[in-house]
C-alpha cells in the first residue's frame, strides 16, 4: 500500500489510476508470494484492492490492472500464469 500511496494523490488529481505504480522490489516480492503462497497472496491482493478503494476511491478493477501490469516486470511468472491468476481476482460487476 505504501508503494501505491506514493502515486495515489497525483493519480487522483489527474483522474488516471493507471499512474499508480509498484517499485520493482515490491513487485518481485509479490511475485514470490504468489508463486509460493497463492492462497495467501489472493487474500492480500483482495485486501490491497479494498484498501485502495477505501482510501483513494480506486476501483478494484483498476487496482488489479496496475498490479497485473507491474508484476509483469517482476519476472518468474509467465504471461499465462499471471493472466490465469489475476482472472480469478476479477471482481464481480456488481462490486465496482
Amino acid at each position: 500500500m505504501a508503494d501505491l500511496a506514493d502515486y495515489a494523490e497525483e493519480a487522483k488529481e489527474k483522474g488516471s489510476w493507471f499512474l499508480l505504480n509498484l517499485t520493482l522490489p515490491v513487485g518481485k516480492m509479490l511475485v514470490w508470494f504468489i508463486r509460493h503462497f497463492p492462497g495467501e497472496a489472493y487474500a492480500t491482493i483482495g485486501e490491497i484492492q479494498r484498501q485502495a478503494n477505501t482510501k483513494w476511491g480506486v476501483p478494484a478493477t483498476d487496482t488489479l490492472y496496475v498490479l497485473r501490469r507491474d508484476l509483469s516486470l517482476g519476472g518468474k511468472l509467465t504471461d499465462e500464469q499471471r493472466e490465469t491468476y489475476f482472472a480469478l481476482l476479477e471482481p464481480h460487476k456488481s462490486t465496482d
